[in-house]
């Protein structure tokens, strides 16, 4: 495990830089995601999950340890669910939007417990793991809410998605610089 984190430390950046930005995207461009309505939202989406989805795919292939097929799949899903955003957004909007939500809780609640299982294994091996803790839960409890109403309206999921993808964002490159740091010191 110490060695995949050795080796992908820029992939927890990227996806954090990717989620600060799909958030910021979201709390300050509402005009690009409620006037057009779910279309905006699901290319959004698309985009993200697609850059996530690839850097998760990368950095679990760079280094074949520990958990790296459950990361593999995690980002098969993601590019499977952007690829099928971007495919036919209007359709994808209209016609699936109650299935996006799903979609986004369930990828939410995978990768959060995922994450919180990486803390837990490395809790021995680096200081601060609590951080990739808080990361999952944040996740788990962002599908968790998503499941419990999944009809919301648009504006109360995209202002949750930007409050979630924020939080998330923040701690994914907390940790990335964190683990950069201290990959001199894990063994390999």
């Amino acid at each position: 495990m110490t060695g995949v984190l050795k080796q992908s430390w820029w992939v927890l950046a990227l996806r954090g830089i990717a989620a600060i930005l799909f958030s910021l995207l979201l709390m300050f461009a509402p005009g690009l995601t409620l006037a057009t309505g779910a279309l905006s939202f699901v290319i959004l989406f698309a985009v993200y999950a697609l850059v996530e989805g690839i850097s998760t795919i990368v950095g679990s292939l760079r280094r074949r340890e520990g958990h790296w097929i459950l990361l593999l799949i995690f980002g098969v899903i993601s590019v499977i669910a952007g690829l099928v955003a971007l495919g036919n957004p209007l359709l994808f909007g209209v016609l699936t939007v109650t299935l996006m939500v799903y979609i986004v809780a369930f990828k939410s609640i995978i990768g959060g417990i995922l994450e919180m299982i990486s803390a837990w294994q490395l809790r021995q091996e680096i200081e601060d793991e609590w951080l990739l803790a808080i990361s999952g839960l944040f996740s788990l409890l962002f599908g968790l809410i998503l499941l419990r109403r999944p009809i919301a309206s648009i504006e109360i999921l995209v202002l949750i998605t930007s409050f979630y993808l924020l939080m998330a964002g923040v701690m994914q490159i907390i940790l990335g610089f964190k683990v950069r740091g201290w990959s001199n010191n894990l063994p390999d």
